[in-house]
């Protein structure tokens, strides 16, 4: 539900663990071009349906941040995504906005807004990114949307015009940001409508095809959290929403489906609101895949003074860590295609109680919030894995076993205090923290009690190492894991 609060000035490029301090080096355009071409496979992988799939990607290609570069926000800080490549970040998506292109009727300029050197640098970090073309164009019509029919063809003319600049080297096209809501879908009487977001949509898809065959387009984009409120200010609950654009057919057109999954709870709870999704597309006969396409935990200070609408309870940055790296294994778990943090950094002069100022991975100056160390943590030790199976710990206890590169792998946590018991079974196993830190217990050989606060998860257990179940959770005898 992010406003898109502009970030301001060149920040440097901080270390953040042991993880974050990892070289990364820039590509050669010969190289980038080679990687390109390995990322749109990994992206057409991801979007293939999900029976068709035989293996999940890696769970690395699915992992993005959102970022606002470019006019009308602020310029490409290449620092910036120089510490997001650091941290394993393969997407980032960002606004490509209209009329900030098209300022005269089809005329279009990528390079003064900047988006020409956001690309480059992307690209130079082998960052992929989610393009959101959105909002209006007063060169058409008022407001933020898109309701006539020179309007539309107009606004696929200008996708058209992007995706033959940008496409064929591993990017992706969403069709606008949260028409659900009326802060970016209105205009003079109108208001969020499913159906006509689905004649934009059926009026743009082929546009994009045409220009770039190979380039994924997205649909949806709807805000899921707070449904009495979003109908409230005059807007159309997520799942309502979305349950309108597809009884339009308008899916046949695209690769997939984003739901902004904001929400107080932890992140698990998700599990409901996608099978939801995915009910209301079989409906249909026609089930895409699904992304996590912005999604956040602000870290404001709820004793502060509000300067905005909180729209959600604040978390300590303890607890934003945890929740970040358990949305994204438990987002993979669920099998989606991709899942996108909001955001990369927080609002230069943050007010303590603004909420839109405090959901970044790092601080404006670039100093790592433990956020951004438990990304990088995790893409470091289970980026390149693919899931294998969870393990079955009782309610509340979470453990996903990954096969990396570097052998097994289990992503452990517990959403309320726990203590697990663990034996390895030969030397070499160690558990590592959120944080990066060797917590391995002196006992692993024999058998281990360790204890999990909510907050501390998840930890990752590398090598053989047998794992019991919390016994006062569980509620019969739960199964250790093989090798």
């Amino acid at each position: 539900m992010s406003t898109h609060a502009g970030l301001r000035g060149p920040r440097p490029l901080h270390g953040g663990g042991a993880a974050a301090r990892r070289s990364v080096r820039a590509e050669s355009p010969r190289r980038w071009r080679t990687s390109a071409m390995l990322a749109a496979v990994a992206v057409l992988a991801a979007l293939a349906p999900a029976g068709a799939r035989t293996r999940r990607v890696p769970l690395a290609e699915t992992i993005g941040v959102n970022t606002h570069y470019g006019a009308p926000r602020e310029p490409v800080d290449p620092a910036a995504l120089a510490r997001l490549a650091a941290a394993g970040v393969r997407w980032i998506r960002n606004d490509l906005d209209w009329a900030t292109v098209e300022q005269a009727p089809g005329v279009y300029d990528f390079t003064t807004p900047g988006f020409d050197a956001l690309v480059a640098e992307a690209e130079r970090w082998s960052l992929r990114i989610l393009f959101i073309l959105d909002f209006g164009n007063p060169l058409y019509e008022p407001g933020r949307a898109v309701t006539t029919e020179a309007g539309r063809q107009a606004f696929a003319a200008y996708a058209a015009a992007a995706a033959a600049r940008y496409g064929g080297r591993g990017h992706a096209w969403e069709i606008w940001n949260e028409p659900n809501l009326p802060l970016f879908w209105s205009g003079p009487g109108t208001r969020p409508d499913a159906e006509t977001y689905a004649r934009l949509v059926a009026a743009t898809a082929p546009a994009l095809r045409a220009a770039d065959p190979t380039g994924p387009v997205l649909i949806g984009s709807a805000f899921m959290g707070l449904p009495s409120v979003v109908e409230a200010i005059g807007g159309v609950a997520g799942l309502a929403f979305l349950e309108r654009l597809f009884a339009s057919g308008v899916q046949a057109q695209v690769d997939g489906v984003t739901a902004h999954f904001y929400r107080a709870e932890p992140p698990e709870t998700v599990a409901a609101e996608v099978a939801a999704i995915r009910r209301l597309m079989k409906a249909t006969g026609r089930v895409l895949p699904l992304w996590s396409g912005e999604w956040g935990y602000s870290t404001y200070d709820p004793a502060a003074p509000p300067t905005g609408i909180n729209y959600l309870p604040a978390v300590t940055p303890d607890r934003q860590a945890a929740y970040v790296a358990r949305m994204l294994l438990w987002n993979h778990a669920l099998g989606l295609a991709g899942s996108i943090y909001f955001k990369d950094t927080e609002a230069a002069a943050a007010d303590p109680g603004n909420i839109e100022h405090h959901f970044g991975l790092v601080h404006h100056d670039g100093t790592p919030k433990p956020a951004y160390g438990a990304l990088a943590t995790l893409t470091r030790l289970v980026g390149d894995g693919r899931l294998r199976r969870r393990l079955a710990l009782g309610d509340g206890a979470h453990g996903l076993v990954f096969r990396t590169r570097a052998g097994r792998v289990i992503a452990l946590w517990a959403e309320q205090a726990a203590t697990f018991r663990l034996r390895a079974r030969r030397r070499g196993a160690k558990v590592v923290a959120r944080d990066g830190a060797d917590v391995t217990p002196a006992d692993l050989s024999s058998v281990a009690s360790f204890t999990l606060d909510a907050d501390e998860g998840p930890v990752y257990v590398l090598g053989p190492v047998a794992i019991r179940a919390p016994e006062p959770r569980a509620p019969r005898r739960a199964r250790e894991s093989r090798s």
